[in-house]
């Protein structure tokens, strides 16, 4: 029997160490993974916001090369040359990158050397420097627009550079080129006791900006013989070696996300010796293939779930003491019900009775303690998850309204450059009545920029001007003034049907524009550029609406995504934001209206169709209520 006795205590020491060790690790492993699945939907809400931010910043730069393309005076210095037209190229390109703040502007003949430049008064100026070998120059004198990142030939300081190929009688006849200086953004990232980490890599996998300067022109796989021969043929980093950051990938995720371990001391001043575990988030930013990421160590993290396990381990002392508590207390009940066998009959059952009494309820009053505790515990699970939600849906909304905005602005903005440089022109020519349409139609594109930022009042209250009338062909015809400075516009064929009565509508007269413009953009998009894009506007009034068709030939959108079109962020561009639909989606709204689309079958010629329905006007019988 005391064997026997013994090999039972064994045996229940060894079931409760061994429940003990797996309910810590299992608790551990849940907690961290918990953890690392909030801190990745937080990184994805930081990489958006991120990858918004450096997008937006590069955008405000394409104008630059486009517009001095467009300069009557850097045209004559590339037909004919002459010290005179030298130094008045000098003096304009010094103006327009005083105005524009980028790094450096200059003009390069189809030979590469550069011709005038902002900098030609610099001790390091680009003027007389041959930069034939840059991509940029290629690109731009191939005809297209070239983007790249290196360290300058000359200057010897990093930038991204922009060029765009001027053209006069259909003959390319050189290159605007426009170099920024990015590190403005490394010092933004650089922000005292930020917990987070930035980099950004170029298509080759090279980190050229980073909130770590020691990352700066490093690598995290080797680089192929090819990438390496294209590096050293345009001396991108100059004399950088390149070499691979020391670091171990420990878990690759489904959406590209890795868990990977970096040395400790290459993250930060003051980091200890040893590797430190990260969890890095990735987007691309279109259209320069470049990758930017966000990286958070995982201490806390794994603290989370260490302090959880702990927490098991104690309630589990704590629940097999309170178990051997009440075992050993059942089992003097039972020793002083034994010493009173002797007693009555009637006595020892009356005993009985209440000793089982007593046992439930002190069972039942564990168990319910026990499902307090679960509860409280439940409780603070959910503040904690509603406290995420509520952050997560303040960066999400940061992050769209920053896109939305950047979205917008860009097409206006590229139309007010042209106009002004124009208008310049004209007034320079005597041609003051064309000079003064210039002016006005930048007038128009002012107040459209002024109601585009002021959606941003959307988010706290409604807008006053949502309904107001608008003549529907005044709107199209301001949106087609636009349109017709945007480039490959002449591939658009445009058909239109109008009703023989004006039509007049409820909405924003600057935001049916917009609507107008993101529609007919969208639809000469979505026709391959070989092709020429035929679109047809068709208006008709129906009772008391008044509809408008946007119809084009292209291919169509696929039937799973029709649901999704007007979702922000949602894009079946390679580089799209996915911004507009949503954006005009809301307009009308706000207007009362609506925006629909559909695929128009073969007999109708294929392509996509949006539908506008608008409340008409009528002046005799007043406004309908908003």
């Amino acid at each position: 029997m005391a064997v026997r006795s013994w090999t039972r205590g064994w045996t229940g020491a060894l079931l409760a160490a061994g429940s003990l060790v797996a309910l810590v690790l299992l608790t551990y492993w849940y907690v961290k993974g918990r953890q690392l699945e909030r801190l990745h939907g937080a990184l994805s809400s930081r990489a958006e916001l991120y990858a918004a931010t450096v997008g937006g910043a590069l955008d405000k730069y394409e104008f630059l090369p486009l517009a001095i393309a467009q300069s009557e005076e850097v045209a004559g210095l590339l037909e004919q040359a002459s010290p005179q037209r030298v130094a008045r190229a000098n003096a304009y390109l010094a103006d327009i990158n005083r105005r524009a703040g980028a790094f450096a502007v200059y003009v390069l003949d189809l030979n590469g050397t550069t011709l005038a430049a902002s900098n030609w008064q610099d001790r390091v100026s680009y003027v007389g420097q041959n930069y034939g070998f840059r991509p940029y120059f290629k690109q731009a004198a191939a005809g297209g627009i070239g983007r790249f990142y290196g360290i300058g030939a000359s200057t010897f300081e990093a930038g991204y550079f922009i060029s765009q190929p001027i053209r006069r009688g259909g003959r390319i006849i050189g290159v605007a080129a426009t170099k920024v200086n990015l590190d403005w953004i490394e010092r933004s990232w650089r922000v005292p006791g930020a917990t987070e980490q930035i980099w950004v890599r170029d298509a080759n996998g090279v980190i050229i900006l980073s909130s770590i300067q020691s990352f700066k022109f490093q690598t995290l796989a080797p680089l192929s013989q090819a990438a390496q021969a294209g590096i050293r043929a345009q001396r991108q980093f100059l004399q950088e070696s390149l070499p691979i950051l020391p670091h171990k990938v420990l878990q690759r995720f489904a959406d590209g996300a890795i868990h990977l371990s970096l040395e400790r001391g290459r993250g930060g001043p003051g980091a200890a010796a040893g590797g430190a575990e990260h969890l890095a988030v990735g987007r691309h930013l279109a259209p320069l293939e470049w990758q930017i990421t966000v990286l958070a160590e995982l201490d806390q993290v794994r603290a989370a779930a260490r302090n959880a396990a702990i927490a098991a381990g104690l309630g589990w002392a704590l629940l097999l003491l309170a178990a051997l508590y009440a075992r050993q207390r059942r089992r003097r009940i039972d020793e002083r019900l034994n010493a009173q066998q002797a007693l009555t009959s009637a006595y020892a059952e009356l005993e009985i009775k209440v000793a089982q009494r007593t046992g439930d309820l002190l069972d039942a009053n564990l168990r319910l303690q026990a499902e307090v505790a679960e509860r409280e515990r439940a409780e603070q699970t959910l503040r904690e998850a509603q406290a995420e939600l509520v952050q997560s849906g303040k960066l999400a909304a940061i992050g769209q309204m920053a896109a939305g905005v950047t979205h917008e602005l860009n097409q206006p903005l590229a139309a007010l450059q042209t106009f002004s440089d124009n208008a310049k022109v004209f007034i320079a020519r005597g041609r003051t009545e064309d000079a003064l349409d210039n002016l006005s139609t930048i007038s128009d594109l002012v107040t459209r920029l002024g109601y585009i930022t002021s959606q941003l009042k959307g988010f706290a209250r409604r807008a006053d001007d949502a309904r107001k009338p608008v003549s529907v062909r005044q709107a199209f015809a301001q949106t087609m003034l636009q349109i017709r400075t945007r480039r490959g516009s002449e591939r658009l064929v445009l058909s239109e049907t109008w009703p023989a009565q004006e039509l007049v509508v409820l909405c924003n007269a600057i935001g049916l524009e917009q609507v107008l413009s993101n529609l007919i953009s969208n639809a000469m998009d979505a026709v391959p550029l070989a092709r020429q894009a035929h679109i047809a506007i068709a208006v008709r009034r129906d009772g008391a609406l008044a509809v408008i068709e946007v119809s084009d030939n292209g291919p169509g959108i696929p039937e799973a995504n029709l649901d999704k079109i007007f979702d922000p962020f949602y894009t079946t561009k390679e580089h799209g934001l996915g911004l507009g639909l949503s954006i005009s989606a809301g307009i009308l709204r706000a207007a009362g209206s609506s925006l629909t689309v559909r695929n128009r079958g073969f007999a109708e010629g294929g392509g996509a169709q949006f539908t506008i329905t608008l409340t008409c006007h009528d002046a005799h019988k007043g406004t309908p209520d908003a």
